[in-house]
């Protein structure tokens, strides 16, 4: 019972220094791929945020955080094989979930160093039906800066490193024999936000975030949809930009 007890008042401590946010976002999405003819996609994306978040007046501490994206953009290309410029509709649906681990400085300005894990996966359907998929695992490091006062300035950057990158082009969809997964090369990149909270409740918050995809290693593919016996295929050093804004909820 001393144990129950003792685990019931801890629970009851760690809620009361923890708290989850919910938000709703919108967003400039820009893809490019190198290449000749390049690929781009821009258009506007929306989603919702969620997370949680336990605090501490300084030291370490752990948070949250996931989001859901999706949006229809404008695709300006090309065909595989002929290159003949083409123009297209580009859907995009995607998740995220990532952890943080942070350590909170006993400063004015709320100064906390942040690294996070997460996993970001997405669907790239190129209407009407060429679909790609891709998941992306990925190391945050950066600073945040937050006072946590009721109302007032904060915000934050810092470096994203794909760690492991797969991308699952449906071939078979397309009239290849084979499906070999693509795997771009992972390079940093930046993000930051920053943001102004009103009351203690609500926040508006400006952010860019950003992934740099180096070229992927050639696989070699047969069927009806080569132009010879075989033919090798890669992803294109590619990279992704993204300014949005959010309308952040704290439930405190």
């Amino acid at each position: 019972m001393r144990l129950l007890c003792s685990l019931v008042l801890l629970a009851f401590s760690a809620a009361a220094q923890a708290g989850w946010w919910v938000s709703g976002d919108l967003e400039s999405f820009h893809w490019e791929e190198a290449g000749s003819p390049k690929v781009t996609e821009k258009g506007p994306r929306y989603g919702v945020g969620w997370g949680f978040a336990w605090e501490r007046p300084a030291g370490w501490q752990w948070a949250y955080r996931g989001e859901f994206r999706r949006g229809t953009v404008d695709y300006t290309g090309a065909f595989l094989f002929s290159g003949q410029p083409t123009t297209a509709r580009v859907q995009y649906t995607g998740l995220v979930n990532e952890g943080q681990g942070i350590y909170r400085l006993a400063h004015p300005l709320g100064v906390e160093f942040v690294g996070g894990l997460g996993l970001d996966y997405w669907e790239r359907n190129i209407l009407p039906d060429q679909k790609e998929d891709y998941g992306v695992v990925f190391l945050r490091l950066g600073v945040n800066f937050d006072p946590r006062a009721a109302q007032g300035w904060f915000g934050g950057g810092g470096v994203k490193l794909p760690l492991y990158v797969a991308e699952n082009a449906h071939l078979q969809e397309l009239g290849f024999d084979q499906n070999p997964r693509l795997e771009p090369k992972g390079q940093p990149s930046l993000y930051a936000q920053g943001g102004y909270r009103f009351t203690p409740n609500w926040s508006g918050i400006l952010y860019y975030d950003s992934y740099r995809f180096g070229e992927s290693a050639a696989v070699r593919t047969t069927g009806a949809a080569c132009p010879a016996s075989s033919c090798l295929l890669f992803q294109p050093a590619s990279t992704v930009n993204t300014i949005g804004l959010k309308l952040q909820y704290n439930f405190r």
